[in-house]
């Protein structure tokens, strides 16, 4: 095989490796949460994850398949070192294609778990000295608001202002729906999300996808919990109106609260509403296969990719080799 025709295999590989995650996520990012709103909202909170994350995967070994081509003239040309060893072409390819997404994917989620960490000593900033009882923190506060921390174990927070307007039964399905959050995991469902798309912007669509799919799936536990659907569906509506008048300030609020992620007003509560009133979506299976299938082709197809640009620069030193010692093959 001569030159001519490694190189123009290795940059035919780096090509496709680098741009069908970027087309994909082009296609994918507006389709997806319309798509998954047919299957029950597990299905599609997992199947939205794993999209992302195979989608990013794929993207940050592609660029790092790129990067290497890229600098084909820098690590050709460059002088030998003194024995022909660590730091030949070929090797330092090997080296970059695990490097470079390695710090790609460092660098996507340092500003997510900063954030995540940041909205967290917030909201423990509110609590002052008051202690949960039961995994339940109440807290005296007039913003109509309930939601799930994170941690071990995790803790449900809920105002007064929303005990106030919720009858007993529909506080049960709130504190259903929280703790449904903390057992799902559903924090890390968005927050590996939010990670995806630091690595490819196209996939933004999904981010408030999986956060309307985590709510409606905590949606349907809490309904699960209680028994009866109307109810989740009048509890969901009535703790959304309460917030949306805080909102438009037609009820005062002492102090700014602080915003978590996962909130039982989070998302369209009349959609909610309108899914708990109706019988729970099919759950979906083959579609969800399917989305498995999909999110470990593509990083394997990128990875393809990045093997054939190492493989490219295995071979040009091999050649080198024969032409700088000609007599070792003898």
């Amino acid at each position: 095989m001569t030159w001519g025709t490694l190189n123009w295999f290795g940059v035919s590989c780096w090509l496709l490796a680098a741009v069908l995650p970027w087309a994909v996520a082009g296609l994918l990012g507006p389709a997806a949460p319309g798509l998954f709103r047919r299957v029950h909202p597990a299905t599609a909170t997992w199947s939205l994850t794993l999209i992302a994350l195979g989608v990013a995967a794929a993207t940050a070994i592609g660029a790092g398949a790129a990067a290497v081509a890229l600098l084909r003239p820098l690590l050709w040309e460059a002088p030998l070192p003194d024995g022909y060893g660590l730091h030949t072409p070929g090797r330092v390819a090997v080296v970059l294609l695990v490097v470079l997404p390695l710090l790609a994917a460092a660098a996507a989620v340092v500003p997510v778990a900063w954030s995540a960490v940041r909205d967290l000593l917030a909201a423990k900033n509110t609590w002052g000295h008051t202690r949960p009882v039961d995994g339940v923190l109440i807290v005296d506060d007039p913003d109509p608001e309930a939601y799930a921390v994170p941690g071990r174990p995790g803790l449900v927070v809920m105002h007064t202002g929303l005990l106030a307007v919720l009858a007993p039964g529909e506080q049960e399905v709130v504190l259903a729906h929280e703790r449904s959050h903390l057992r799902r995991r559903h924090y890390a469902h968005v927050l590996l999300v939010r990670v995806a798309t630091w690595l490819n912007p196209l996939l933004r669509p999904l981010v408030p996808s999986v956060i309307e799919q985590v709510e409606r799936w905590a949606d349907e536990d809490a309904a699960h919990a209680v028994g009866d659907r109307t109810v989740a569906a009048r509890a969901i509506a009535k703790a959304a109106l309460a917030r949306s008048a805080v909102r438009s300030g037609r009820s005062p609020v002492v102090r700014r609260t602080p915003q978590p992620v996962l909130r039982a007003t989070t998302g369209d509560a009349t959609a909610r509403a309108t899914a708990l009133m109706a019988p729970p979506l099919p759950a979906g299976r083959p579609l969800l296969a399917l989305v498995i299938v999909l999110a470990l082709a593509l990083p394997v197809h990128s990875g393809w990719g990045a093997r054939a640009v190492e493989s490219l620069y295995r071979s040009a030193c091999a050649q080198l080799s024969e032409q700088v010692n000609p007599d070792d093959g003898r």
